[in-house]
């Protein structure tokens, strides 16, 4: 045997990569099951570096800031890169103008003088024009151990901020917990509230817009989309089955979700994604509702 041949050399195995998450296969069937079942599109949050695409916009975040960040990705975005909308801009100058347009303005506050501790007030605004609404329900807790969601409390919003429905709810059932921490609701909140059908009838009303129940089915109905963080939990509540397709859930929106696509609390989305950081639980109810 020669001692002076060269070793044997391993051969270099194959790697098979997707072009959209840059994730590598060793065999090629199982690239193309990773592209059946991950949904690749121009929609997904996109590194402006590297043009990765990730599941969410919290992968993104990783990607771009989290311990485990691309060096070279984390350096540009650094310079260059907004924190809130993970955008990246040419030049200092740009990311500075853009900074100051990249955030909400406060929410109008209702006041405190239409919202007395006793009845309920129905604030109506003409929103003809609204393609979508927002809406946010105060459950307090019914059943013996307080962990049966009751709506108690429901407003309603349009695009531009406007309260175009606002009231207290009668529950349909004893409350055993206010979650007054949480609601910022107690007993003499409710005294003399709308009934729970007529806080649906409205909220219907609203919804469809003029529209017939038959044809909230087609996209080019007038039914306004309903937009919410976990709305199935208020609209079970409210006895509310609207359509899936006109429903906007910012607890289901993929982008938003975690890296392990389980949802956020909203205190957490308006602080990253919008730069308000609300502290719910050491508000009044008074000032819970203002905002």
């Amino acid at each position: 045997m020669d001692a002076e041949a060269d070793p044997p050399t391993r051969s270099r195995t194959e790697r098979h990569k997707c072009f959209a998450c840059y994730k590598q296969f060793k065999k090629k069937e199982h690239l193309v099951e990773h592209m059946k079942i991950s949904y690749h599109t121009p929609h997904q949050p996109k590194c402006g570096v590297c043009q990765k695409h990730c599941k969410s916009f919290e992968s993104l975040r990783n990607h771009l800031t989290g311990p485990l960040s691309r060096a070279g990705c984390s350096r540009t975005f650094s310079a260059q890169g907004c924190d809130l909308c993970l955008k990246l801009y040419d030049s200092p100058s740009s990311l500075g103008k853009h900074r100051e347009i990249c955030h909400l303005s406060a929410p109008a506050s209702l006041g405190t003088k239409i919202l007395p501790f006793a009845g309920s007030v129905d604030v109506k605004y003409t929103t003809k024009g609204a393609k979508a609404i927002a809406i946010n329900c105060g459950l307090v807790g019914g059943g013996t151990d307080g962990s049966l969601d009751l709506c108690a409390r429901v407003c309603l919003v349009d695009e531009d901020e406007n309260i175009i429905f606002h009231t207290y709810v009668q529950p349909q059932s004893a409350v055993t917990d206010y979650r007054y921490e949480i609601t910022g609701l107690t007993e003499e909140h409710l005294r003399n509230s709308k009934s729970h059908k007529e806080v649906q009838d409205r909220i219907l009303e609203i919804l469809y817009n003029g529209e017939s129940a038959r044809r909230l089915m087609s996209d080019s109905g007038k039914a306004r989309l309903l937009v919410g963080h976990d709305l199935k939990r208020g609209l079970d509540c409210l006895r509310i089955n609207y359509p899936g397709h006109l429903l906007r859930d910012t607890a289901k929106y993929r982008p938003l979700l975690k890296t392990n696509l389980v949802s956020h609390s909203l205190k957490y989305l308006t602080k990253t994604y919008l730069g308000k950081d609300w502290n719910f639980s050491s508000c009044s109810s008074k000032r819970i509702w203002e905002r």
